[in-house]
C-alpha cells in the first residue's frame, strides 16, 4: 500500500511516524526511566533515544597552573569533559578546562567569550578563577569587569602562600627598612599588606621590590637581591633549601581565609542558566569533598593534574596538603548566609582589601560588594541539592584552641601592634570610643589570623603604686579580650592575657605621667 502512495503521501506518512516517535521519546519513555526532558537529569543525564545536546561542553572554565584546581581536572575526566567523567555521570556536566597563566589573556577571554568555539554555542559560557583578596585591583566602578559576578568559593590557601625571610629577621617589626620582593596586586601582595598591619607598619617603611608573577619573586630572594619575599608553594621550600638560615616568617596557615580562589562569570550568563550553573557548582563541590575525605581520590586528582599540567607529581601532592578545598557549608559561611558564623566572609575580606589597595594606589572607586557578590545559587543549594557527599565546613572551620600554656606568656612574639585605649582613671571599663578603637585596630587582625595565638598586653606609665599598676594593666587587657569574646564570638583560649604595669617605662628609665606608655599591645605568638 505504501508503494501506491504518491510522493507527497509518502512524505506525510513518514512525518506522522516521526512525530509519534518524538512524542513517545519525549513524554512516555521518561516514565520508564529512559531518556528525559529538562536539563541535567541527575540520575542518568546522557541516556535516552532523544537526549542529545547541541553543545559538547556546558561551559569553559579558565584556571592557572595551581594545584587548587586538581579536583576539577579529575572530576571532569581531564581537560575536555566526557560522558565517562564523574561530573557527567553525576551532574550532567562537561567542562572545557583552559589553562591560562597569562592573566591578561584570561581576563580578555572572560570579557569577550569564545565566539569561535563550535563546541559551546553560547560564547559567554565562560568561568574564570578569581583570587578575591586581590580582585579590588580589577574591580573598578569604571572598568571592564562591571558585568562579572563572583558566585562561588572553591579553595583556601592554608600554608601555600608564605613570607620567607633571611636569618636576621625574626619579627614583622624586623622588616622595617628591609627589601621585600612581591608581585604587585596579587595574593602575595595581600599577604604582605596584612602582615605589615599586625605591627602597624606602612608600605613606606619597607623597601618594596616589585617583580613579575610566579617564581621571579623566589629568584630575587635566592639571588640575595632582597631580605624577604612573598612566595607560594613549592617556591617556599626551594628558598629554604637555597638560602642558609632562611625561614618562613608567616604563611596562610595562620591567616587561612585571606588567599582564596573562587569563580567569576558574566552576570547575564549566570542568571540565564540557573540549572546549568547550579549543576556546575555542585559538581565542583562534590569533587572537593571527595579528595578531602578519600586518599584514593586525592591521589587520583594529583596524578590527573600532574599529567595534564606538566607539574611534577611530588610538587602537586605537597601543595595540595596546603590547601583547604571548599564545601557547600563553606560557601554558605563565605557568602554570609549563616547567622551563627563569626569568621571572615567574602564581603568583609573584599571590603577590607578595597581599602588596603586604595591606600596603596592600586584601585580607585572599586565596585561595592553588592555589585560583585552573587549568592543566589548557593542560597538555593543550601535548601536543596544533589551533591550527595559530605559537605561540612572545611575552609571556614573555626580553629579550636586549648588553654594556653604558661610559657606562652613570655614567649617572643612575631608581631606587636600598640594602640592607645583610653580607660577611666584607675578603671578598666570600655566606653564606646574604646570599643570603636578595638574594632578598628584589633578586630580585623584577630578575625584574619584565626590560626595563631594572640597575646593582649596591658601597659601603664611609671606613676603611682607598682603593684596596683600591675593588677590594673592585667584587668585592662582582660577587658579587651572579654569584649572580643563576648561581642565577636572568638574562642577565649586563643588569647593570652598579660599585665605589664610600668615595666616598659621602668626599662626605658621614664618616670611620671606619659601617654606613650599607657597602651594596649596585641601580639601574634606562634607555638
Amino acid at each position: 500500500m505504501f508503494k501506491k502512495l504518491t510522493g507527497l503521501g509518502r512524505f506525510c506518512v513518514i512525518a506522522v511516524i516521526v512525530a509519534v516517535l518524538a512524542v513517545v521519546g519525549y513524554y512516555v519513555l521518561p516514565k520508564f526511566g529512559i531518556g528525559g526532558k529538562g536539563e541535567g537529569n541527575q540520575q542518568n543525564p546522557g541516556s535516552g533515544l532523544f537526549s542529545s545536546k547541541s553543545d559538547k561542553y556546558d561551559a569553559a572554565i579558565i584556571v592557572d597552573t595551581y594545584t587548587g584546581w586538581a579536583p576539577i581536572v579529575w572530576g571532569n575526566g581531564g581537560m575536555n569533559g566526557s560522558e565517562e567523567s564523574e561530573f557527567y555521570k553525576r551532574f550532567g556536566v562537561k567542562l572545557r578546562i583552559l589553562n591560562m597563566d597569562d592573566f591578561e589573556a584570561c581576563r580578555a577571554t572572560l570579557r569577550n567569550g569564545l565566539p569561535d568555539d563550535k563546541n559551546i554555542s553560547n560564547k559567554d559560557a565562560v568561568m574564570a578563577f578569581c583570587t578575591l583578596d586581590s580582585y579590588p585591583v580589577e574591580a573598578s566602578s569604571s572598568g571592564d569587569m562591571r558585568d562579572m559576578v563572583y558566585f562561588m568559593i572553591h579553595n583556601f590557601s592554608a600554608g601555600a602562600d608564605a613570607i620567607v625571610v633571611r636569618s636576621n629577621i625574626n619579627t614583622v617589626a624586623d622588616l622595617r627598612g628591609k627589601k621585600i620582593a612581591y608581585s604587585e596586586g596579587t595574593a602575595g601582595h595581600s599577604l604582605l599588606l596584612n602582615t605589615l598591619e599586625t605591627s602597624g607598619i606602612s608600605g613606606n617603611e619597607v623597601t618594596q621590590v616589585v617583580t613579575g608573577y610566579g617564581n621571579e619573586v623566589a629568584q630575587a630572594f635566592n639571588a640575595n637581591q632582597v631580605d624577604a619575599a612573598v612566595v607560594f608553594t613549592p617556591d617556599d621550600e626551594l628558598c629554604l633549601k637555597e638560602v642558609r638560615g632562611s625561614k618562613i616568617l608567616i604563611s596562610t596557615k595562620e591567616i587561612n581565609t585571606l588567599v582564596t580562589d573562587g569563580f567569576l562569570a558574566k552576570k547575564s550568563w549566570v542568571e540565564a542558566n540557573p540549572e546549568k550553573v547550579k549543576n556546575i557548582i555542585q559538581a565542583l563541590l562534590w569533587a572537593n569533598s571527595e579528595i578531602t575525605h578519600s586518599q584514593a581520590a586525592y591521589d587520583a586528582a594529583c596524578r590527573s593534574f600532574s599529567e595534564n599540567f606538566g607539574v611534577p607529581l611530588e610538587d602537586v601532592v605537597a601543595t595540595g596538603k596546603k590547601i583547604n578545598f571548599a564545601t557547600l557549608d563553606d560557601n554558605i559561611n563565605w557568602f554570609g548566609l549563616n547567622s551563627e558564623y563569626t569568621g571572615v566572609t567574602a564581603n568583609s575580606l573584599y571590603t577590607k582589601m578595597c581599602v588596603m589597595y586604595s591606600n596603596v594606589g592600586l584601585t580607585k572607586s572599586p565596585l561595592p560588594w553588592t555589585k560583585v557578590g552573587y549568592s543566589r545559587y548557593i542560597d538555593q543549594l543550601s535548601e536543596s541539592n544533589n551533591i550527595g557527599n559530605v559537605q561540612i565546613v572545611n575552609g571556614t572551620k573555626m580553629h579550636e584552641f586549648t588553654a594556653p600554656k604558661p610559657e606562652l606568656v613570655t614567649k617572643p612574639s612575631i608581631s606587636d601592634k600598640r594602640v592607645s585605649i583610653e580607660f577611666p582613671v584607675n578603671g578598666h571599663t570600655l566606653d564606646e570610643n574604646a570599643r570603636t578603637i578595638i574594632d578598628r585596630e584589633f578586630l580585623p587582625i584577630v578575625m584574619g589570623f584565626n590560626g595563631i595565638r594572640i597575646r593582649i598586653e596591658g601597659n601603664t606609665d611609671n606613676t603611682g603604686d607598682y603593684n596596683h599598676n600591675m593588677k590594673l594593666s592585667e584587668q585592662r587587657a582582660n577587658a579587651v579580650v572579654d569584649y572580643l569574646v563576648r561581642m565577636h564570638g572568638f574562642d577565649r583560649n586563643q588569647f593570652i592575657v598579660v599585665g605589664n604595669g610600668p615595666k616598659q617605662a621602668i626599662a626605658d628609665n621614664i618616670k611620671g605621667s606619659n601617654q606613650a606608655y599607657r597602651n594596649t599591645s596585641m601580639q601574634l605568638v606562634q607555638e
